[in-house]
């Protein structure tokens, strides 16, 4: 693997001096109208999906079966955990999208190949955003749950 190294800031301020004011304008503002934006997330629906889910099983869990303190502390936990979760990686996605796209790691939907859809950046490896929001919950629940068991009275055998 070789390693590439930046140019200095000298020869790069010597480059963009040469260059004429003409070309900087139009190349900035060519690259911001050609990024076509984000989708935004489609809340309303994940509201209305995610009640119709969370409602029965709320209502099974807490009122219909008996379930035990500690277990039912422990679901309402990993819930609040959960929600927690969905609005950082609701919130990290498009941070990361657009670091990603920057950096040049897209795609195009080849899908979607001749219709407008088809041109727009898709951006590479947002999965990582997921999977370290959820490294970090489940460690975050490991403590949370286990942290009343470790404090209680120590039993020795005998």
């Amino acid at each position: 693997m070789t390693v590439r190294k930046r140019a200095s800031s000298e020869t790069t301020a010597a480059a963009a001096a040469q260059q004429p004011k003409s070309q900087e304008t139009t190349t900035a503002t060519s690259a911001t109208t050609t990024d076509p934006p984000i989708a935004p997330p489609k809340s309303g629906t994940i509201l209305k999906l995610s009640l119709l889910l969370i409602i029965p099983y709320a209502y099974l869990i807490l009122f219909h079966y008996r379930v035990d303190a500690d277990l039912k502390r422990s679901i309402l936990i990993n819930a609040g955990l959960s929600l927690a979760g969905f609005f950082v990686t609701r919130t990290m996605i498009p941070v990361a999208s657009s670091y990603v796209i920057r950096r040049s790691l897209f795609g195009y939907d080849i899908n979607k190949k001749g219709t407008p859809q088809g041109s727009v950046k898709v951006p590479e490896s947002l999965g990582i955003v997921v999977g370290i929001v959820f490294l970090v919950l489940a460690i975050l629940f490991q403590y949370f749950n286990f942290t009343s068991d470790s404090n209680g009275p120590l039993v020795g055998p005998g």
